[in-house]
């Protein structure tokens, strides 16, 4: 790896690390309004959507139909294993190995 990229990601690192602390910091200092904390929750899980839907929806640049997406059909299995089991982990392991089974069947 270059040295020019470690040196970005440490000053990203760092940028990231000092707005958080700072807002952190000026968030201790006044009590939120309660309909702001509540959807100030939500900001993990939507962004975590942002991240991930594109990539299953839109593998290859564009959206696919559902059927024949191999990463919609994994997708809902994570899901799936998520909702029945209550254990993340576990509907990780189940979510990847739904892919590579449907990789290796389907041939995606």
């Amino acid at each position: 790896m270059r040295p020019y990229y470690v040196i970005v990601i440490m000053l990203m690192g760092a940028v990231t690390y000092a707005t958080r602390v700072g807002f952190i910091g000026v968030a201790r200092q006044f009590e939120l309004h309660p309909l702001l904390r509540r959807a100030l929750e939500y900001v993990p899980v939507s962004i975590l959507a942002a991240l991930i839907f594109p990539a299953v929806l839109a593998p290859s640049g564009h959206l696919e139909s559902p059927l024949g997406n191999i990463y919609v059909w994994a997708a809902l299995a994570t899901s799936g294993a998520l909702v029945l089991t209550r254990r993340p982990w576990l509907a990780i392991v189940l979510g990847v190995a739904a892919l590579v089974a449907l990789r290796r069947l389907v041939g995606g």
